[in-house]
Parts: structure tokens; sequence; C-alpha cells
């Protein structure tokens, strides 16, 4: 199956018509927005009127009858005016109404809309604030303030005089960068009415305090006519450099060369041509169905428009959130306000999130909630009528949605979780859990006494930090967020719509069973998983025992004696300063020279060749790598605080603690402290023990350890640190 092309050559001036007055020409919202600046602006036509390469561009034929209503890609018209300064991007151009043929700029939209800028109409432009135009136009940096400045690409003819002069009186070889400069046209609203200091440095003229000077550049593309003589010319520009209060004096000596500027403005226009690349519109084929046809456009449009890389459902979904979002139920904010805010707000519990994310939790909310839990996949992205009502439909809870979102993320940073978690996803999937059980208990709390519903709210609080904990490390070790996890992401969709649907048929009587109920449901998906990870995870390089983090993170709160000790800071001598890692109890330095002594001792009576020799190994293991890997055993590590490193020297662990200030002091108790971390002396003293004691010790902490993580993640076994 292929999309159908065609390749033609478009002229210039009726790029800019299409663009411009009753629009034919849009710009999906999927579209970067426009970033180009003034100056760039100016060195694009100062291009064109070079002959210089303008760029080709792709566009997409759009039919009434491609697609049923409000289907398709959402789009705008082109800016008529780009304001940086407020939350808009400024104000469009008039669009045709549809029913009509129109054409979806894919890619080259930074270009045509700087072209309808220049040349579009009177009063098109940038609006942007005084520091940014000094900064663009002169390099000049000065201190950001609310001033601001609209306004249009003129020719100044007073450049223009300079310039013909500079170029021995001959206007073809006039460089149109240097007589083109951006003014501020609007003697009303061009500007800021804030008071500006005596010596404030205005970064642009205006043609008020400049009579005669500045005429906008569209101007002169609009008088211009095919095959008009430049005496014909002189008759049109008159009556506008009067119109623009150019002097009786200045009057004879401008009209001549402009009027022979205006041949060469004429040969742009009308010799001007743009290379496009047409796709064609939808027809059904045997082949080719519409599904197919709208998922070949969107990666066609987000390949050509992201350097290769597709564009994530978000970006699209954030499209349509923007174009169906219903501003008067959230007090007048823009989708992309509200997701700003939401997403700050997150920010400052700690989540470092992209917009992206923040969609993708939006959009999974809304899909458990009212799409029976399927999430959005590439064929519904040009179907209105499926993704524009999630805009709807979610700026009508946002006021309830985004305080329970906060809420739930509260719960995320006390738990200490952030720097934890693997995915965000597993975030995404308990914010929304959490959004369903209280969302009910809120509904469920009219009938209930206050005392009553504080209870409720209490028991659920606990229910969801412990479900919580339970969640993210179990969907962490159950590694759903990895090769599979578009599948799971969806699973679990699914589960919380039925979840959903349990809350809302429950009563108060049985709300915490459904609750428990639902939590269950949830964690079947990766209990099992989950725990075989906890028993199969076994490091083999002393280097790698980081990978037990998150194990030993979760293990040393689950006792509340353990969690007091453990977290301890450990600094010894002078060394001030600590950090969290994983170490060993007994150094793999000590265990390699224990294992090489029994060795030795076991080659001492040894009767065969090399070859066998080589292949001694202690008892109960198979080889000599077999048993240094040994001691890398997550029974031999614990997670904490400190300033040294045991792994890498050969001293007992004890040699270390002796010297920290809480044991010298006698504010921590050896035997306490081993205790609550289930060492032993064999473990932190081995001067004296035998490999086997050793490894016996290593198995019996390792079993334990593994035996409470899984209890853990089956509930039985709670954080004791929150």
């Amino acid at each position: 199956m292929s999309i159908k092309y065609d390749s033609k050559r478009e002229p210039l001036a009726e790029v800019i018509k299409r663009a411009t007055v009753n629009a034919t020409y849009v710009i999906p919202d999927l579209q970067r927005p426009y970033v180009w600046t003034p100056h760039q602006v100016t060195m694009l036509i100062d291009s064109l009127f070079r002959g210089w390469p303008f760029g080709s561009l792709l566009l997409w034929e759009v039919k009434p009858d491609c697609f049923q209503e409000n289907e398709g890609i959402p789009h705008r018209p082109f800016w008529q005016v780009i304001d940086r300064t407020g939350n808009d991007q400024g104000t469009t151009a008039s669009a045709l109404g549809q029913p009509a043929t129109y054409h979806m700029v894919l890619d080259g939209q930074q270009r045509v809309q700087s072209l309808i800028l220049a040349l579009g109409g009177d009063q098109w432009g940038f609006q942007l604030y005084d520091a940014d135009w000094a900064l663009d136009l002169q390099d000049r940096r000065v201190r950001p303030s609310n001033h601001w400045s609209k306004a249009s690409l003129c020719i100044d003819l007073q450049k223009f005089t300079v310039e013909l002069s500079a170029k021995h009186d001959t206007v073809r070889k006039i460089e149109a960068g240097k007589i083109l400069d951006w003014a501020i046209l609007d003697g009303v609203s061009g500007q800021s009415s804030d008071l500006r200091p005596v010596n404030y440095v205005y970064p642009l003229l205006t043609a008020k305090a400049n009579p005669g000077r500045f005429i906008r550049l569209s101007r002169f593309w609009d008088l211009v006519q095919k095959d008009l003589s430049e005496r014909e010319y002189k008759k049109l520009l008159e009556p506008v450099l009067k119109e623009h209060r150019v002097g009786d004096a200045d009057l004879p000596n401008l009209l001549d060369p402009l009027a022979e500027f205006m041949k060469v403005v004429e040969n742009v226009k009308i010799n001007g041509f743009v290379h496009a690349l047409q796709i064609e519109s939808f027809e059904l084929t045997p082949q080719w169905s519409k599904d197919d046809y709208s998922d070949a456009i969107v990666n066609i449009f987000t390949r050509l428009n992201t350097a290769g890389r597709t564009l994530t459902r978000e970006e699209i979904t954030l499209a349509w959130l923007k174009v169906g979002w219903v501003r008067t139920a959230t007090d007048g904010k823009t989708a992309g306000q509200c997701l700003e805010e939401l997403k700050s707000a997150l920010g400052d519990r700690g989540f470092h999130l992209e917009t992206d994310e923040i969609v993708r939790l939006i959009s999974f909310i809304w899909a458990v909630e009212h799409r029976h839990g399927s999430l959005l996949d590439s064929k519904d992205l040009l179907k209105g009528e499926i993704v524009r009502s999630m805009a709807t439909t979610v700026a009508s809870a946002w006021n309830r949605l985004r305080p329970r979102l906060e809420r739930g993320a509260d719960i995320i940073k006390e738990r200490d979780l952030l720097e934890s978690q693997g995915s965000f996803n597993a975030f995404i999937v308990f914010l929304t859990w959490y959004r369903l059980v209280f969302d009910r208990l809120e509904a469920l709390s009219v009938g209930l006494a206050v005392v009553e519903r504080d209870s409720f709210e209490k028991k659920l609080n606990a229910a969801a930090a412990q479900f919580l904990d339970r969640w993210v490390f179990g969907s962490q070790w159950a590694n759903v967020w990895g090769d599979a996890a578009v599948l799971n992401f969806q699973n679990f969709a699914t589960d919380l719509n039925d979840i959903h649907a349990k809350l809302m048929k429950c009563t108060a009587s049985n709300l915490f069973d459904t609750v428990d109920e639902g939590i269950d449901q949830l964690m079947g998906r990766v209990s099992v998983k989950a725990t075989e990870q906890i028993n199969n995870t076994v490091v083999r390089d002393r280097k790698r025992v980081h990978v037990y983090y998150p194990l030993l993170w979760v293990w040393h709160r689950l006792d509340e004696a353990r969690w007091r000790h453990s977290s301890v800071p450990m600094r010894t001598g002078r060394k001030r300063t600590s950090k969290l890692e994983v170490d060993h109890t007994v150094a793999d330095a000590r265990w390699g020279r224990l294992v090489d002594k029994e060795i030795a001792t076991k080659l001492t009576s040894f009767v065969g060749t090399d070859e066998e020799k080589a292949l001694v190994a202690p008892d109960d293991f198979e080889s000599k790598f077999e048993a240094i890997a040994f001691i890398n055993l997550l029974g031999n590590c614990s997670l904490l605080e400190k300033s040294f490193n045991i792994s890498k020297s050969d001293e007992p662990m004890w040699t270390f603690l002796q010297q920290v200030h809480e044991f010298k002091e006698g504010k921590v108790q050896r035997d306490v402290w081993e205790a609550a971390l289930s060492l032993s002396e064999t473990l932190t003293s081995p001067d004296g023990a035998t490999l086997s004691d050793i490894k016996t010790a290593v198995q019996t902490r390792d079993a334990l350890i593994r035996k409470e993580l899984s209890e853990f993640i089956a509930g039985t076994r709670h954080r004791m640190d929150v």
C-alpha cells in the first residue's frame, strides 16, 4: 500500500494568498510552535529578492468527504500577529469555512508563516517584549520588563536612499535586507501604555514620529501587477507615498527609483515558485482503509516534523485537548495552562516530568473512566468524535481532578518513592486508582457522620500508602514496564475500569472489601513475577552489588528497629561526609583468601593432572569462580549511609564500626545493632570463622531477606519507616 502524491510548482503569490485571506492553507495543531524571530523573517525576504531557494512544502489535501464530522488532525489558520507577550500565540488569519478542500502544511510551516508575516497585509507582524526586540534586532541585552511593542516589516525609505547611493543608483543591486526594518505602525495600540523611564532606549522606531519614512512591505507587494511599466508604477506609488506623508521635496527623488524597484518586486511575485509535494485525499480501496490511511498520515507528518522521530500519542492527544478544551469550566484557563499548572504542582512535590507524561496521565484516567479502559491507539488520533470528547470531559472535571492528583502525589512524596521507582507509568496507575477510590468515598460520605467519614478516610489513606509501596516496587521487580510495557499498561487500564465499575456499585458497608479486592486484582498481575525476581536476583561481581539497592531499600524499612539502627550515619575519623550505598559485610578480599586457603589445603593431598587440579574448589562449590562469587550474595549486603567501603578492603566490618562515633560513645550497642540488621559476629568479625561458618551465616540471612521481601509483596509485611 502506498500514499498517492502529486508534485507541483506553486506560485509564491498563490501560497501567500491561500494562507491569508479565506485561508485554505492551514497548520496542524500537532506542529511545533512558530519559533522564528523578526530578524529571521527579514533574512528570508532578503533571500527571496536575491533569488535564492525557498525550499519545498509538503501539503496534505483534505476534502469534505475525507472524514466524518470532527475527524482529521486538529488544525488552525496561520497567525496574523505572533504575540509572545501573553499566554496565546496571537491572532490568526480568517479561515475559509468548511466544507471546502483545504491543505494542511505538514512541512514548511515556519517559512510560510514568515512569508505572510512579511507580506500578508497591514498590521501583520510580531508583538514582543521590548527586551526581545532589542536582543533580536540589535543584539542588545536589556533588563526584562513588561514593556512591549507591535511592529510590521517595512521598507525604510531613509535606508533605501542610503543603499541606492551605495549601489551607485543601480536599483537591481539593492540588497533587500539593508532597506527593510521593523517599525511600529499603529500609533494607538502599537506599544504598551506603561510609563517608561526618562532614559529608556526604545528598540523600535514609530511611523508616527518618523513621517514619510516607513511603508509596510506588503503595500508594495499588493501594488504588483503583471507587465506594468515603471511609468505605470509611478502613478500607483505616488498616492501611497503621499498617504505615508512623504514630503513634496522628497517625492520626485523617490518615485523613479521606487518604480524601478517595483519591477524587482514584480519579478519576485510573478516568477517566484515554491516546489510542493501534495498528498492526495483519501480514497477507499480494497487495500487501503481509512484507518490505514490515517495511520500513514500521522506517521508521515510526525516524522517529517521531528527530524525522523515519530511524535508520541501524547503530543497528538495534546493537540486535541487544546482544540476541545472548555475554558469556561476551568476559570478561563486553556488546556495548556491547566496542564502546565499541574506539571508545576507535581514538580513542587519532586516530580521531574515532561508535558508528555502529564498528558499520558490525563489520557489514561479518561480512558479508564470513559472508554471502558481502552487506551488511545494510532487510528484513534484522527477521530475527533473520540479524542475531542476527552477534552470536554477532562475540562469539566478538572477542578476536582487536579486536587485529587496532587493529594495522591503528596502520598508518593511522603513515602519517599520518587527516587526508587522505575517508571512514571507505575505512578499513573496508582494516581488513577487513588482518584477512583477517593471519588467514591466522597460520593458515599454524603450519608456518613463526620466522625465516621474521618475514620473511613484515615483507613483508606493507610490502605493507599501500603498499596502504593507494594505496587511501585512490585511492578518494578516484575519488569512490567520493560518490553511488554504497552500491553501491560493496557491491562492495568482494563483492570482499573473493572475496579471503577465495582466501586460505583458498592456501598459504605462494603467499600473496604471492594477496595481490597481491587488491590488484589492489580497486584495479582505483578506479584508472582516480582517474587520470582526477588528470589532469582543474584550478583556475581562485587562491582555490581548496587543491583540490590531497591531490594535493600525496602528490606531495611520493614522492621522498626532495623530501620532505626541502619539509618545511623556511619562516619569514621575525620570523614564527615557519607553516602548511601550497598556494601558487603564480609569483604570479598577476605573471603577470597579463605577460598584460596581451602583450595590450597585440598591440593596438598590431591592426586591428579594439572588440568584436574585447576578444577579443585571448596566443598559445596562446583568451581573456584562460584565460590568467589558467593560472597556477593544479597545476604552479605546492607544498604548503609557510610564514609567507608568494606568491600574494597580486607578488614572486618567491626573494624570500621568501632571507629564510628555512636559505637565509640556507647550510643549504639553492637549486639543490638547486629540483631536489628540480622547480622552476627560470624559476619561482622569473621576472624577465626571457617569458610563453612561464613557461608551458612550468609545463606541464612539471604533467605531471611528474600522471605521478608516476598511477604512485603504479598501484603503481610509493611514499611515501618513512615
